[in-house]
């Protein structure tokens, strides 16, 4: 988790989000829907969308360009996480299960 904070962070800071943001109850974004897109896809504006008698937020309008940093920044991360584990079984610090074992194991 706090990996994604950094990386939600990170974007903020370089401009990818808006510093300004939106809530609208579930009732009002059905109204605004549109207007809420707009300011996302133009404006780099988030909309929150809040539920409850507390208003807690359940969802959020952002920008597409938002997301798609986001996934490639996952994506990136997960590449790396994955190269460091093959480098630790490459240098036989930790033994590797073959699939199939796992799978037996587990009756599957």
């Amino acid at each position: 988790m706090r990996i994604i904070l950094t990386m939600l962070a990170y974007l903020a800071h370089n401009g990818y989000m808006s510093s300004e943001s939106i809530e609208l109850s579930v009732s009002s974004a059905r109204d605004h829907f549109s207007d809420a897109v707009n300011r996302a896809a133009f404006g780099g504006e988030i909309t929150f969308i809040t539920r409850g008698r507390n208003q807690k937020r359940a969802a959020a309008i952002v920008p597409a360009e938002l997301v798609e940093q986001f996934e490639a920044m996952i994506d990136q991360e997960e590449g790396r996480i994955a190269q460091e584990r093959l480098n630790d079984i490459n240098a036989g610090t930790v033994n590797a299960i073959p699939a199939d074992e796992v799978a037996r194991a587990l009756g599957l």
